[in-house]
């Protein structure tokens, strides 16, 4: 499916979401929305807020962007470059929202994903659009996912005794640029810190012994998470334990979730690994996970969730014991779970579940 073919569907599958909702216009001005409906069109400036320089506007008969001359050439050049879109710009001092609910949305019933004067706010099921990946994006993110896992483990590789985490951070970035990659999120913990937070932000804490690094990664739009944990020397009885216990949980939550499959039953499966393993409680203190793609997750599973795996869709679960992670993306195909964020490069522990055997990423040891 080349680039083309998956902007007609994609604009498809919208008209067709306004006929359910008896709709005649829809306004996507969240950055993950326009990257998604414009097939990793970014309209980021500003990565610290999800509103984007660039509003996307269906109809029934066009597609078109609004936005100001500081905005427009790059744009069109670069983000929408082919595509059949028409573009609005309007002066830079001018009120995007009115401009929008004056001239492009009046008298129309309209939905927007953002606060907008003359639109209803737009269901939380438009996410459902987006879970199925088309072909082409998961040629896209299987090749970031591989970038990720590449990026990730590079970084955690370079940890030493006696840097910072903000100097881990700082590498981290440098390897994640260097493959055209933005992490959005990087979490870095060393040692105490490490057994102490579920978010660990960097600080000028360093390394004693033992770090986590994390990251979430964007590019096109999509975005790509995972840990790995490096130790100088060997781990402790405990550690080696814990870090056990949570591959398997880890196995336990990418082995179920397959097409079909009710998404309580995957987190279900992932609680009732913590349990075998003798830290049942170890869930209730950060969230395992869920639904990725053009958000970093979008929203974290639980055991009320409602619904089913979407085939072709990512995921990325993330469960912690104290002191210890695992984290990959997995696309859900057919027969498969993929695991893009997997490099075979890495130390591994190999797990079995329901008679397969999984590669998780284990501590790697300097």
């Amino acid at each position: 499916m080349n680039i083309q073919a998956e902007f007609d569907h994609k604009i498809t599958l919208v008209r067709e979401y306004m006929a359910r909702k008896e709709a005649s216009a829809i306004v996507l001005q969240r950055t993950d929305n326009f990257a998604w409906a414009t097939c990793g069109g970014s309209s980021h400036v500003n990565t610290a807020t999800d509103g984007g320089v660039g509003a996307f506007v269906v109809t029934a008969d066009a597609c078109r962007v609004v936005t100001n001359r500081i905005e427009a050439g790059r744009l069109r050049d670069e983000e929408l470059g082919g595509l059949p879109v028409e573009m609005s710009v309007i002066p830079w001092a001018d009120d995007r929202d009115k401009y929008i609910s004056g001239a492009l949305i009046a008298g129309k019933k309209a939905l927007s994903d953002s606060p907008l004067a003359g639109a209803d706010t737009l269901p939380g099921d438009f996410i459902d659009l987006m879970m199925s990946l088309t072909p082409s994006e998961i040629a896209r993110y299987t090749a970031l996912g591989a970038d990720t896992g590449s990026a990730v483990e590079a970084a955690t590789r370079a940890v030493r005794p006696g840097m910072t985490e903000n100097e881990i951070a700082g590498r981290l970035a440098r390897e994640c640029y260097d493959r055209n990659i933005v992490p959005i999120v990087a979490l870095i913990a060393a040692d105490a810190r490490l057994t102490s937070y579920r978010h660990p932000i960097p600080t000028e804490n360093k390394v004693e012994k033992t770090a986590m690094v994390v990251v979430c990664g964007r590019r096109k739009g999509l975005i790509a998470s995972a840990t790995r944990i490096v130790s100088a020397g060997p781990v402790s009885d405990d550690l080696r334990r814990r870090h056990d216990v949570c591959a398997l949980v880890d196995v336990a939550f990418n082995a179920s979730t397959r097409p079909g499959v009710p998404i309580a039953d995957v987190f279900n499966a992932g609680v009732k690994a913590y349990t075998d393993g003798g830290y049942k409680d170890e869930w209730l203190l950060h969230h395992q996970g869920g639904p990725t793609g053009y958000r970093s997750r979008y929203y974290t599973a639980h055991s009320a969730t409602p619904g089913l795996v979407a085939p072709n869709s990512a995921f990325a679960w993330n469960p912690s014991v104290t002191g210890t992670k695992t984290e990959d993306t997995i696309i859900t195909l057919e027969n498969a779970v993929k695991f893009i964020t997997h490099t075979g490069g890495w130390p591994y522990l190999k797990m079995g579940f329901g008679g397969v055997d999984y590669e998780r990423p284990d501590i790697l040891i300097l």
